[in-house]
């Protein structure tokens, strides 16, 4: 578990899980949303993908020659932007305070990190979290809703999603 959110700060992930491709050699070779191993379903709601398991299984075999795998500097890192850049440290922050018993100092800086950067589930899990499962269920489903048919993860690149 990333409790203080270091892995999706340092690589800008905005959703869970996630999973970066990094070879032997340090390189990040895929940053990828949703890699979950298969598919699961909640009620109405499917979400995972069969094939992000045999993809790192073909990684793993064949190594750079992997379908599945950029050429090195071939990946494109997004950078945040400037309102996400400045939600960031407000998310830590509200890590700093919860973890030192300051639960209601921490939600105001979740709270004014999720203003700024309304695409980061993360963000808002972990303010949901400390509320009751009932709530934060309430809450995901009402995050998810206001999609509107877009996706709940961002595709894997180089994939059809049809595939």
């Amino acid at each position: 578990m990333d409790e203080a959110h270091t892995i999706s700060s340092l690589y800008n992930l905005g959703n869970v899980p996630s999973a970066v491709w990094i070879d032997e050699e340090g390189y990040v070779r895929r940053i990828d949303e949703g890699t979950y191993a298969t598919v699961h379903k909640s009620g109405d709601f499917e979400f995972g993908r069969n094939d992000y398991a045999p993809m790192v299984v073909d990684w793993v075999k064949h190594g750079d020659a992997s379908a599945h795998l950029p050429s090195r500097g071939e990946l494109q890192l997004q950078s945040r932007t400037a309102e996400a850049a400045r939600a960031e440290p407000l998310f830590k922050l509200g890590v700093y305070f919860l973890q030192h018993d300051d639960e209601a100092t921490a939600r105001k800086y979740w709270v004014e990190a999720q203003k700024l950067n309304p695409e980061s589930w993360n963000y808002h899990r972990q303010d949901w979290s400390f509320t009751s499962e009932e709530q934060a269920g309430a809450n995901w489903v009402k995050k998810f809703q206001a999609l509107e048919g877009k996706p709940y993860y961002k595709p894997i690149d180089g994939l059809d999603e049809s595939d």
